[in-house]
């Protein structure tokens, strides 16, 4: 963990990753270096630890987050699955859905 923050209690942590699922469900069409980005920094680690967590390299990673390079399907859902989810297509339609319900806009 990063050694910068002060660590959470266990519901504490449970908490911020709730609503960081309920974030990332709420903008499906996000893209994907953003949302690893979030979920990395969300579990509070630095690229290092979290690379080593995933199986990556840190260069592999620090690349993705800074869209210098664009992973492998396999290397994103290594990327994932610390916190359990797994890559999948949406719609056009899904995206706009969500963006609007984001912005609190009837249908």
């Amino acid at each position: 963990m990063d050694k910068r923050f002060k660590p959470l209690t266990m519901a504490e942590e449970l908490d911020v990753r709730r609503a960081l699922l309920e974030d990332i469900e709420a903008h499906p069409g996000r893209p994907i270096p953003e949302v690893i980005r979030q979920v990395r920094t969300t579990l509070r680690m630095t690229m290092a630890e979290y690379a080593r967590l995933c199986g990556v390299s840190a260069r592999g990673l620090q690349d993705i987050e800074r869209e210098v390079k664009s992973p492998t399907l396999d290397t994103v859902a290594k990327l994932l699955r610390p916190l359990g989810l797994r890559l999948s297509v949406v719609t056009r339609d899904t995206v706009a859905k969500a963006a609007r319900n984001a912005a609190n806009i009837p249908e």
